[in-house]
């Protein structure tokens, strides 16, 4: 907002016909989603199942979670999957950390996720179907969020909107926040992605979402001239 004495500079000089060009300081940034606060989560899923086939990998958790209430962090960190009785209890944990809920069997993206994870426990071939690929980017309809309660947090992780660090390299490979009750997570497959690609990412799925009329969506976006994946969805472990 200006002030009255700026006003009345503006009108004497415009009524004199004196074009001047004001040099204004650009905004200062806006952090709008802090990496102070919150807490991180870590497990290790190969800790828990020392008797897998498979690679594990993909259901590593280490996530920096913002936005819950104090009594839903203490719930996240108290979290142990050693203390499940049976795999299927030890999974359900880390599923319960990936989607920040309780587990529960109805969610087919938590129930299938679940059974993804037994069977590389267990040495069998899992597959994971896609909607729609555009060039390295895929939009999907698993792992979904509600787009529009997690654009602002989208945008601004990947720098687009406000200046937000990930801390590539040094912070976990996710970070989640709640928005409108949904789990918004941003993550990421290797420390060696480029910041540009979280950005390129974030504007390429929301142009292919709102394109298409989405509502809810999750997107994916792959390369291998920047360092690896971004997802965009629902869950701390990335979208595949």
């Amino acid at each position: 907002m200006f002030s009255s004495s700026f006003n009345f500079a503006a009108v004497i000089l415009g009524l004199a016909s004196v074009r001047i060009a004001f040099a204004s300081p650009a905004p200062a940034p806006v952090n709008e989603f802090a990496t102070d606060g919150g807490i991180v989560v870590t497990h290790k899923a190969a800790d828990y199942f020392p008797h897998a086939v498979g690679d594990l990998s993909p259901w590593d958790i280490s996530t920096r979670f913002t936005g819950y209430n104090s009594t839903m962090e203490s719930w996240l960190t108290s979290l142990d999957p050693h203390s499940g009785a049976t795999d299927e209890d030890k999974a359900k944990t880390l599923m319960s950390v990936a989607f920040a809920k309780p587990f529960d069997p109805s969610d087919k993206d938590m129930a299938n996720d679940m059974q993804a994870l037994l069977d590389t426990v267990a040495g069998k071939a899992t597959s994971t179907a896609v909607d729609k690929r555009d060039s390295q980017f895929i939009v999907s309809a698993s792992h979904i969020v509600l787009w529009h309660a997690c654009e602002a947090f989208f945008s601004c992780v990947s720098g687009t909107t406000c200046s937000f660090n990930l801390q590539i390299g040094q912070a976990p490979r996710s970070q989640c926040q709640s928005q409108g009750g949904q789990n918004c997570c941003i993550s990421w497959s290797t420390y060696n992605v480029q910041a540009g690609f979280f950005s390129t990412t974030w504007t390429t799925c929301n142009q292919e979402v709102n394109d298409d009329g989405d509502t809810s969506a999750s997107c994916e976006g792959k390369s291998t001239t920047q360092g690896g994946d971004v997802c965009l969805s629902n869950r701390a472990t990335g979208c595949t």
